[in-house]
């Protein structure tokens, strides 16, 4: 005898576990990772009890994975459009900067809150949870971009993994200081990115041929 699952039931589980886990985003951006319990959560989220976190996930370091995975997951659906509607390599490359640096803008309380993550969530041995490997599926992805310029001849030869990997610390700066300064001039900062970027992949038809 097969049991079938309850689809209601499971609606009602996505749905509840999205509630925490953007109350759980709101409250590490106002509060930081440190201070940000299971009853600051609860509250904010307004649930009856903190039981209802734990319900839905094993611990703290639970919601926190949940948490990352929801910022990331936001973010590659709100790049990935514009990215794909470049029809050049090049134009991949600027759409990637742009709706990064947007999405940094637009959403700056996950920005703020996954960054604080990323410099204090440990694992039991002390080291940092989250690092450049996080990012692998985006240093994949970009990489491709810079190869297949190189071979339409939109940009010069250099290894393309480091680019991937410098313009992920180059956005990273981006990020902090959208997380830092609310005032901060992000269409000139872009610019500036753009540009750079731009010029350190660009061919030189004297110098590349």
């Amino acid at each position: 005898m097969s049991v079938r699952a309850d689809p209601e039931r499971s609606v009602t589980t996505v749905a509840r576990r999205a509630q925490i886990v953007s109350a759980a985003i709101a409250t590490i951006a106002e509060l930081g990772f440190a201070k940000a319990s299971f009853a600051q959560i609860a509250r904010r989220a307004d649930l009856s009890s903190t039981r209802l976190i734990s319900y839905h996930f094993a611990g703290k370091d639970d919601l926190v994975e949940a948490v990352v995975a929801e910022v990331f997951t936001v973010a590659g659906r709100f790049i990935e459009p514009y990215v794909l509607a470049e029809s050049t390599q090049a134009g991949k490359l600027r759409a990637f900067i742009e709706a990064s640096a947007r999405f940094y803008s637009e959403y700056r309380q996950h920005v703020i809150a996954v960054r604080d993550i990323w410099v204090r969530f440990r694992t039991g041995d002390d080291l940092l949870r989250f690092g450049l490997h996080t990012h692998e599926p985006e240093f994949q992805v970009v990489a491709e971009i810079f190869a297949a310029g190189q071979e339409s001849g939109e940009f010069r030869r250099f290894d393309a993994r480091t680019m991937a990997i410098t313009l992920r610390h180059a956005l990273d700066g981006l990020a902090t200081q959208v997380s830092a300064d609310p005032d901060l001039d992000v269409d000139s900062y872009t610019r500036e990115l753009v540009q750079m970027f731009d010029r350190a992949t660009r061919r030189d038809s004297e110098c590349d041929e």
